[in-house]
């Protein structure tokens, strides 16, 4: 078959070609003759050439992004009215296999809701009256963009607070605006919290490759799922992780409840929270005194391997299960499990960021990977390929080093939290706790305007009553989201964004996939709801950075793909972009740590004056380092609890999703609650240092007595998040301590909803 034809095959089933699909079946598909069955068979390289639809329906091929597992689905549109009909996971995807969350598949629910945000708002009426005139978008963004301007005057750029909430493919955009107008005092609610911890350790360990993040799950033997249920917030890897268990793999669960994730384990070990490092030190010893490493990859490719050897004489499994609860015996088999195993790869969550010492339990599971020699190798810990398409998640990309560096050292925290703070960050940034106690106090400097992006911060924020009290004290306050939310109701301008049904995207990261770039196609348009994309390019033009940017989000998305070759509309034509894994990559060029290796003994975290190899330090709050405040506060509470149809603040404004969870719940062993006189789904009061919320109790035997689990997102007094306490952080990064501070739980006596 001449070249042609093959380019005619590829445009006619719209994705990339897997190389290996033979002659035949490529003219298969030419014919007409090829079925999805034939092709399953054939090894998934074609799709959609047999798919029958019915006169009045059309299907736009897409990726789901109500997380970031970003799955390909199948939008399905009514040709008569132009409507969403329905949306379903792609069978087709190499990717997802056609896997899909109830978030995907009620993702029609969120496109039309009678509550989203169409227009433009301006507040006329007092803070929190919910009293708003429609404005057209050159006013708003006007206005906007005049604060920014007249607050940066008035306050110089560290007056200014530009917030952003999860990645959703503009984040680094609005980091790149934010940057270029010399804004220092940049961030989110969830980089010390979530994800960044994870990247301070590649940075620290790898020199920024993301070994840590990325896993070989279809060649593993072994999975060491460590604080993270993908069950519940990684469908991807939850998939990936039990087509993993079929093949044979051992699935090995750290995780305090008996999870999704721990429910299908071969070995769970059931540590209380914020004990981690204890835990991941006692992996440590085992492996190091019998001797159960890689010889050959520590001699040749890592730097301090002795000194962690010493490290680690004294944490043996005994010493551990004292403060774990996990017993010795369980620790040495799950141990010896991993380190014996042909192939393992360990993957971490969110647990690990939002613990007291959050970078170093990272650390202590990579080097853990590492003296076990799966590191690179198939079936290990391996770097994603790149596609050729231009990073997002670059310094270059967003302009890190635009702030003169008299403006970089105002950022609220440098001194302090350097990992987050300085160069060695993702993404260089404030921390959050910091910057709103700043904006309560003035001190050392007034913060008087913010702008907040894709975050509800009032319920995301730790803390929550500190955040309320903070932004009553804003002059000017402008909020980018889809739905008037409790943060938005405090603003002065509201800007309504478009869902992932309503924009195009080139999603590449390896929260998605190994191996692919994929590309989203909007598929609807809903009133005056712009792309978050084009809303920054918008104020960047009136702000005088329009020489940084693009025409518009489309021009921007062609800018990505240049280097590929495609523009967006040929790409999307594609589906998606391949390029195969390399192991042993560092094998070509090393590490870009100093020592050139991988770094056991991290160089860079003694420059930054943290821990070098990590260390076990107790908890901020417990029963054995605070047992005077443990006599009022006897349960430990974790409160980053994940249901799969929410994804942190949001899809509350959908019924499907609300059916399948209706309640704020806190998750109680029915023996802690019977003491408490806490019945089943009775109203219950958690309270803190840091203040209360309220809940719904839900039985469990899942959690050991001691323990309660809370689950996040819901607003007002359900907001779990006001009785985390501040004060204390993790060293270098600034982590709030979400999962192990310590409580009490009470009944209420109110009538149910």
């Amino acid at each position: 078959m001449n070249q042609k034809k093959i380019d005619f095959a590829k445009k006619l089933i719209g994705r990339k070609f897997d190389e290996s699909c033979s002659e035949e079946l490529l003219q298969s598909i030419l014919n007409g003759t090829h079925s999805l069955k034939e092709n399953k068979r054939a090894g998934g390289c074609a799709g959609n050439a047999e798919r029958v639809l019915p006169d009045n329906e059309m299907v736009i091929p897409s990726v789901c992004f109500s997380c970031n597992s970003t799955c390909e689905v199948l939008i399905y549109k009514d040709k008569n009215t132009g409507k969403i009909i329905r949306v379903e996971g792609d069978p087709d995807s190499p990717q997802t296999k056609g896997r899909l969350c109830s978030k995907g598949l009620a993702a029609k629910e969120l496109v039309y809701s009678p509550k989203r945000l169409l227009k433009p708002l301006k507040r006329v009426g007092e803070r929190g009256e919910g009293k708003w005139k429609e404005i057209s978008w050159e006013e708003a963004l006007d206005i906007t963009a005049g604060k920014l301007i007249e607050y940066k005057e008035k306050y110089g750029p560290e007056g200014l607070a530009l917030l952003e909430g999860t990645r959703r493919g503009w984040s680094r955009v609005y980091t790149r605006m934010v940057n270029l107008f010399h804004a220092p005092n940049h961030g989110a609610a969830g980089w010390a919290q979530c994800l960044w911890p994870r990247l301070l350790d590649c940075n620290l360990t790898y020199g920024g490759a993301q070994y840590g993040e990325t896993f070989d799950f279809p060649n593993t033997h072994c999975v060491l799922a460590w604080g993270v249920n993908p069950a519940t917030c990684w469908g991807v890897r939850a998939g990936d992780i039990m087509d993993a268990k079929e093949r044979g793999a051992v699935l090995i669960a750290v995780d305090p409840y008996f999870s999704e994730t721990a429910a299908k384990a071969d070995i769970w070990l059931q540590i209380r929270p914020d004990t981690d490092m204890a835990l991941a030190l006692g992996f440590l010893h085992i492996v190091i005194s019998e001797n159960l490493i890689d010889e050959k990859f520590i001699r040749e490719w890592t730097y301090g391997y002795e000194e962690v050897k010493a490290h680690v004489k004294e944490y043996t499994p005994e010493w551990a299960a004292g403060i774990t609860g996990v017993p010795a015996d369980k620790i040495r088999k799950a141990a010896r499990v991993y380190a014996k195993a042909q192939a393992a790869c360990v993957i971490r969550g969110a647990a690990l960021d939002e613990i007291h010492d959050s970078v170093q339990v990272c650390r202590a599971t990579s080097i853990l990977a590492a003296i076990t020699g799966n590191i690179g190798k198939k079936g290990g810990n391996i770097i994603t390929s790149s596609r050729g398409d231009i990073s997002q998640n670059s310094h270059d990309f967003i302009y890190s080093a635009q702030i003169p560096e008299e403006i970089k050292k105002l950022r609220i925290g440098y001194d302090r939290y350097p990992l987050l703070t300085q160069e060695i960050s993702p993404v260089p940034s404030a921390h959050m706790p910091s910057l709103w106690e700043t904006v309560l106090t003035g001190e050392p400097y007034p913060i008087k305007c913010a702008m907040i992006f894709g975050s509800n911060a009032m319920v995301s924020y730790t803390n929550s009553d500190k955040i309320k009290e903070a932004i009553s004290k804003l002059d000017f306050l402008a909020v980018c989201d889809l739905f008037m939310t409790p943060t938005g109701e405090q603003a002065d301008i509201v800007f309504p964004a478009s869902s992932w049904l309503e924009r195009n995207n080139v999603i590449s990261s390896f929260q998605s996939s190994n191996s692919y770039t994929l590309i989203e196609q909007k598929a609807e348009t809903i009133g005056e709801s712009k792309h978050d994309v084009d809303i920054i390019i918008g104020l960047a033009k009136r702000l005088g950075l329009e020489k940084y940017f693009w025409e518009d989000s489309d021009r921007y998305y062609d800018y990505l793909l240049s280097p590929t070759g495609y523009t967006f509309e040929e790409a999307a034509k594609q589906r998606r972009l391949f390029k195969p894994i390399t192991y042993h990559a560092y094998e070509k060029n090393g590490f870009k740590t100093s020592t050139g290796k991988l770094e056991l003994y991290s160089k860079l975290a003694e420059h930054y004056h943290c821990d070098p190899i990590p260390t076990y330090t107790p908890s901020f709050q417990s029963f054995e380092s605070t047992p005077e405040l443990a006599e009022k506060y006897p349960l430990i509470m974790t409160a980053s609890r994940h249901e799969s149809a929410f994804r942190h603040s949001e899809n509350r404004h959908q019924p499907h999703l609300l059916e399948l969870v209706p309640k704020p719940y806190l998750y109680i062993n029915p023996d802690t609650a019977g003491k408490l006189g806490i019945a089943d789904g009775a109203k219950i009061k958690i309270e803190s240092t840091a203040g209360q919320a309220y809940a719904f109790a839900r039985y469990t035997e899942g959690l050991r007595e001691e323990l309660v689990q809370g689950t996040i997102g819901w607003p007002g007094e359900y907001n779990v998040n006001k009785t985390v306490p501040w004060g204390q952080y993790a060293q270098g990064v600034g982590t709030v301590c979400c999962r192990g501070y310590l409580c009490r739980v009470e009944p209420v006596n109110e009538q149910v909803y």
